[in-house]
């Protein structure tokens, strides 16, 4: 859970809910760079206003849902509006206070390793908004991947959104050193080391983690899920992979 002055985020969307005013989170790179992070309103925009792939997920989405990462509820509340049960969990106190502000009947300070069997069992789990990068790194993605095979029934789904780091949005002399420093050290290409600022809140240092199709495809080896099918983004390299089962269907290599 952040601490009150480590809230960053939350605080971005707590001030554009309840104040109307509010602005973007600055990523802040270990190797110096910072970067503006969309805006306050992204993080509760209704259906309408989805990117195209996300929209495309969307008829995935069944059963009982789990959103990690749901930060104002954007995805969380519009499938508990369709009917569906949805947990959502996001380590922002003020991000959750803001789900349940807009009425998500299950809105959980919780991070990515609290999940748990005793939960009960997901028929989905939402990955959306490039939240693959909560997986931090190749250890830590094959640990929680594991877990979410026992957390989930057998025909569930994963939605998984993230960008390709050898693509376009990672294009700059900057970024590309970034990157070439990662690999001198044994990380991944994509595995950045972040902190996010929002007026006088900053959040510890973490691990956020982009990858290619060939680099996702290698982190399930041995996770219990594979690749059934990919909603590309071309424009920005950017997709969602929907994964599955091994025990289902047969991997479709894109």
């Amino acid at each position: 859970m952040l601490k009150p002055h480590e809230d960053a985020y939350g605080n971005n969307i707590y001030d554009m809910y309840i104040h109307g005013y509010g602005g973007y989170d600055i990523v802040e790179c270990e190797d110096g760079q910072f970067t503006l992070n969309g805006d306050s309103d992204s993080y509760t925009i209704p259906f309408e206003q989805w990117e195209g792939i996300q929209k495309a997920a969307a008829r995935l989405v069944n059963g009982r849902v789990l959103d990690i990462g749901c930060g104002g509820g954007k995805h969380a509340i519009h499938f508990q509006q369709k009917g569906l049960e949805v947990i959502g969990i996001d380590n922002s106190p003020l991000a959750i206070e803001v789900c349940e502000l807009r009425g998500l009947q299950h809105a959980w300070v919780k991070g990515i390793e609290d999940i748990s069997p005793s939960w009960g069992l997901f028929d989905t789990i939402l990955l959306l908004g490039n939240n693959w990068g909560l997986l931090a790194n190749r250890e830590k993605a094959k640990r929680i991947l594991r877990n979410l095979y026992q957390c989930t029934t057998p025909d569930a789904k994963i939605l998984a959104e993230t960008l390709d780091p050898y693509g376009i949005a990672f294009e700059s002399e900057e970024d590309r050193d970034y990157q070439s420093w990662n690999r001198l050290r044994g990380r991944m290409t994509g595995q950045l080391k972040v902190r996010i600022r929002y007026r006088k809140f900053v959040t510890p240092w973490h691990d956020y983690l982009f990858v290619s199709k060939a680099e996702m495809m290698d982190i399930l080896t041995d996770t219990g899920w594979h690749i059934e099918e990919i909603l590309d983004n071309e424009a920005v390299e950017q997709y969602i992979a929907v994964l599955v089962k091994d025990n289902l269907t047969q991997v479709v290599e894109n």
